[in-house]
């Protein structure tokens, strides 16, 4: 399809994730995120890192609770439940079924599922893609296009940017798409709307560098998180 077309067809299954002080209603951070399942959302790691705690999996008594915001404007509640390592720079959350009252910020159940977008593994220099991240965001340029510039294998970009101490170990796709923080966490797509990337980093003082997280990596983060569940559920 078209630029427009693609768009309008990833957008309801791409949202904005706040990190809340919930005792002063003040925001922390906010990112992009988007539904890999119809309750599961994946968003950068340094999105929610202010409070996710790598040791945390589903306990009741203390549940780090980000707010997310979906297209049809509702505020949802979601819970941080996976994180990998900073080096993937990756982290799950699942909606809780609870939207918040915008009027009075009381909880109300509304339990509802969102399209999941599907991932591609199959992706070349060249490609078109469209950075997407929420337009309900406070940022003006959240859906940026462009073209994937390069493909780099771990090893590739440790050297090259030693500096930088948050570069993932893992596959990532270099792109001229912009990726700025009102878009990180939010899917790169191609033309067909499926995600070959999750876009992560953008340097601003170079020229149009903008890193995204493979959708290969994240396949081995979300079968971490499986693994993971499901020995939870075990125990």
């Amino acid at each position: 399809g078209n630029f427009s077309d693609v768009v309008e067809q990833v957008l309801p299954s791409v949202v904005s994730v706040y990190v809340m002080d919930w005792d002063t209603a003040e925001e922390i951070s906010s990112g992009s995120g988007f539904f890999v399942s119809p309750d599961i959302i994946v968003t950068n790691y340094h999105v929610v890192e202010d409070i996710a705690d790598e040791d945390y999996f589903y306990e009741e008594d203390e549940v780090e609770q980000v707010l997310v915001e979906t297209q049809d404007g509702k505020l949802r509640l979601a819970e941080v439940v996976f994180t990998g390592n900073a080096e993937e720079d990756l982290a799950l959350l699942l909606i809780t079924g609870f939207v918040i009252d915008p009027e009075t910020g009381e909880q109300v159940e509304s339990p509802q599922e969102y399209p999941p977008l599907e991932l591609s593994f199959d992706v070349k220099v060249g490609d078109p893609v469209i950075a997407v991240g929420n337009p309900l965001g406070q940022f003006a340029s959240t859906v940026t296009q462009g073209i994937i510039s390069g493909i780099r294998e771990p090893d590739e970009y440790e050297e090259a940017e030693e500096d930088e101490d948050d570069i993932a170990e893992v596959k990532v796709l270099q792109t001229d798409a912009v990726i700025n923080p009102g878009n990180s966490g939010g899917p790169l797509i191609n033309m067909a709307g499926q995600v070959v990337g999750v876009n992560t980093w953008g340097w601003e003082d170079a020229d149009s560098i903008n890193l995204a997280i493979a959708s290969i990596a994240l396949d081995d983060f979300l079968a971490g998180f499986e693994e993971t569940f499901e020995e939870d559920s075990k125990n």
